[in-house]
């Protein structure tokens, strides 16, 4: 009897395996920002491919970062911000899948190609990515706007009616471009010329927010003349408002790239690549790029795109444009900005 009965458990265990190894190649599970993967191009990844996407959501890069280092997430692909890419490969978080060697990173657009946080397109396909400025009312200062001045020093139709994001690395990003100061300065003279300018500026300032749907609530409204504003957001805003204008200023435009990437502890790395495979197809980022109203990292899409999207001016950015991609800061340069946001929120 015992032979037998080893024999049903080895076969019970057998197709126990089976059936574990068969779920867990049908699923991909997904931890990003919230709101970013368009319902319609996950049903079709599902309908082609027979994986089902399951998200969860993060509000910061830095919870992304806590919540892969305590490992066993569970997680197979995540949507770290670029400027994080670097901290998660040297912290052995992310696996290189090589997505330079795949086909479809043809399709990627010429300045994302193989960039200075991911030199040999080892461990991220960029996903979607835009510009970080600020955007104003022509209905209220119909004037030309070209440069960080009007931000920093407002014009009085504008006065009182500023938001500006409540995160130091942003806005001290933005205001050092404008005063042509390098990003994450560690020199505490700089810093104090980045503090000068904020601190005179503030009695303008209605309020500090990055809370993307309150400002463009507020600029739909018209309870906001002038804001710092992702391009994406804005282009949502705008559509309500169609006096809203969004400025490419000549001192530069501050550029991100959300990625995707495979944690180190991934069950299921194959149904992961296939995944960023498929969001690499110009069709399928279509989709994404026309529910994030965000640029696409991929070539080919406008055939894709609603006429009404296709030259819109927060997608398409002027030739002329000067992009600077945020960066990785130090500790030093942390601990600056936290003191010098401390000083201006006194």
């Amino acid at each position: 009897m015992k032979k037998p009965f080893k024999t049903t458990l080895a076969a019970f265990a057998a197709s126990f395996l089976f059936s574990s190894s068969a779920l867990a190649a049908g699923q991909v599970n997904i931890f990003s920002w919230s709101g970013t993967f368009a319902p319609e191009a996950l049903k079709k990844f599902e309908a082609e491919t027979g994986i089902k996407p399951t998200i969860d959501a993060y509000d910061s890069n830095e919870t992304l970062l806590a919540k892969l280092k305590q490992g066993g997430s569970g997680y197979d692909v995540i949507s770290p911000t670029h400027e994080f890419l670097p901290i998660l490969i040297s912290e052995g978080l992310i696996t290189p899948f090589n997505p330079a060697g795949e086909a479809y990173y043809d399709n990627l657009v010429d300045n994302l190609k193989k960039p200075a946080w991911d030199p040999d397109g080892l461990y991220s396909m960029p996903y979607y990515w835009g510009t970080t400025s600020f955007g104003f009312d022509t209905a209220v200062y119909n004037e030309t706007v070209d440069s960080y001045s009007t931000l920093f020093n407002p014009p009085k139709a504008l006065q009182g009616k500023i938001n500006m994001f409540d995160s130091p690395s942003e806005i001290m990003s933005l205001a050092s471009l404008y005063l042509g100061l390098p990003f994450c300065a560690e020199d505490s003279k700089q810093a104090q010329q980045i503090l000068n300018l904020l601190k005179a500026q503030k009695p303008f300032v209605k309020t500090y927010s990055s809370k993307a749907g309150s400002i463009r609530e507020n600029l739909i409204a018209g309870e906001l003349s002038m804001s710092t504003v992702w391009g994406g957001s804005f282009l949502r805003a705008r559509e309500s408002r169609a006096s809203l204008k969004y400025v490419y200023p000549k001192e530069g435009v501050l550029a991100w790239v959300e990625g995707l990437a495979i944690p180190k502890d991934s069950r299921n790395p194959e149904n992961a690549k296939k995944l960023i495979a498929f969001l690499s197809q110009p069709e399928n980022s279509a989709m994404t790029q026309a529910f994030l109203k965000h640029q696409s990292p991929i070539k080919g899409t406008d055939p894709y795109l609603d006429p009404a999207l296709q030259g819109a001016p927060e997608l398409y950015i002027p030739d002329d444009a000067k992009l600077v991609f945020s960066q990785t800061c130090g500790e030093a340069a942390i601990r600056l900005a936290d003191r010098v946001w401390t000083n201006l929120m006194r």
